[in-house]
């Protein structure tokens, strides 16, 4: 999966891909293999090269707070490819709501004909370790969820569909 990170004025090209347990972690061309584990509350513990960090991950607002000791630094996520999908076509027929990147089903937040508005939470996939909302991209009605939870999905995997 292809995202952009800001943190502080700069910006991030980021591919995340998955080999065995681990993730391999691509930031301008430079790879990184990367583990994760969370801990309690907001704090996870990462190996990165063979060097282990305690950080905390808050979100807030529309990013994330990281912090490493004494140091903070708030970190926004974006998909560039979400751009080119709600700039798109007109939203007429049904949305595919997909996952992201490789992860867990940990909770479905609605059921099959629920009413939804656009930026409403419908489901939450683990990945890399952090809990992740993803949200309606319209308002309609929930024409069918394809998994579960605790099922295992994949980058691209559709996880329901909003009509």
């Amino acid at each position: 999966m292809k995202i952009s990170a800001k943190a502080g004025d700069r910006v991030f090209d980021v591919l995340i891909l998955r080999e065995g347990g681990q993730f391999v972690i691509d930031v301008d061309g430079q790879r990184h293999r990367v583990d994760a584990h969370k801990l309690e509350g907001d704090f996870y513990t990462i190996i990165l090269e063979d060097r282990s960090y305690e950080v905390s991950v808050e979100p807030e607002g529309d990013g994330y707070i990281v912090r490493h000791g004494a140091a903070a630094q708030r970190v926004m996520f974006s998909d560039p490819g979400r751009r080119a999908r709600e700039d798109g076509p007109a939203r007429d027929g049904p949305e595919r709501v997909v996952s992201m990147m490789p992860g867990r089903v940990v909770r479905i937040l609605v059921a099959e004909g629920d009413q939804v508005a656009a930026g409403q939470g419908v489901i939450v996939v683990e990945a890399m370790k952090m809990e992740n909302e993803i949200t309606a991209g319209r308002a309609g009605r929930i024409a069918s969820i394809n998994v579960e939870a605790g099922d295992g999905v994949e980058s691209g995997g559709e996880l329901m569909v909003i009509e």
